[in-house]
């Protein structure tokens, strides 16, 4: 497994697209987790702390009009 600053590298270095790539393929692990286990606190920590980042993120869009 790389470490944080390898892959913080590694992110900065993706094209827009495949960026979003990136991201659909992470949701669609936690989402497939989620289906086979529906207790699982990694997959609920993770849907959270993404709902975060995105409301977060819409919110500075929203203020910098």
């Amino acid at each position: 497994m790389s470490n944080s600053n390898d892959l913080w590298s590694e992110i900065g270095a993706l094209s827009e697209e495949d960026a979003s790539h990136v991201l659909t393929r992470l949701f669609t692990f936690y989402e497939v987790e989620a289906e086979q286990n529906p207790e699982s606190e990694n997959c609920k920590d993770f849907f959270k702390k993404l709902t975060t980042a995105m409301d977060q993120t819409l919110e500075c869009n929203l203020n910098r009009r």
